[in-house]
């Protein structure tokens, strides 16, 4: 195999071609928790208004004001901070080098539980209120977007074994 000629010395050319992958993973879970620390902040100050078009269907303070807004008395918003601070440093590039199993299951049962989490919300939005938060859409979809990369890195773990 030839060697990558922007490779560092010490390097593996994989790694040099995964640093896409590190930014991308610490960008979602950075965005993921900005939307969270504003949600939890218009969650609780009522000064703090969320800026979402309203119409029909989309509706951030009719789902966010919902009983579904909050889960055995936690609000949503603190468990997307707590998820998101948990994944943004399973993230993180040492934790993605890293070959310890603990971080490995633990990235990925984080990001099922948090898919598992977005099935919930979005059948209580669509199929119960009968609303969107777009705001928490971003929230579904950064967490589905970070499940998608931690699924592949263990699919090319496994393929890397074999």
């Amino acid at each position: 195999m030839a060697k990558d000629v922007h490779q560092r010395p010490g390097r593996t050319s994989e790694s040099s071609h995964r640093r896409w992958f590190l930014v991308t993973t610490a960008l979602l879970s950075l965005a993921g928790l900005a939307v969270s620390v504003y949600l939890t902040l218009a969650h609780y100050d009522t000064a703090v208004s969320l800026v979402c078009v309203e119409n029909s269907t989309i509706d951030c303070a009719s789902v966010t004001s919902s009983g579904y807004s909050e889960l055995l008395g936690i609000p949503v918003p603190v468990l997307g901070l707590a998820f998101f601070v948990g994944i943004g440093a399973l993230t993180t590039p040492w934790a993605w080098r890293s070959e310890s199993p603990l971080l490995r299951w633990g990235r990925l049962g984080a990001v099922i539980v948090g898919v598992l989490f977005v099935v919930y919300l979005v059948s209580a939005e669509l199929l119960v209120l009968g609303k969107i938060c777009l705001w928490c859409t971003a929230v579904h979809v950064i967490t589905v977007a970070l499940f998608g990369f931690v699924v592949a890195d263990e699919y090319r773990r496994i393929g890397q074994r074999t």
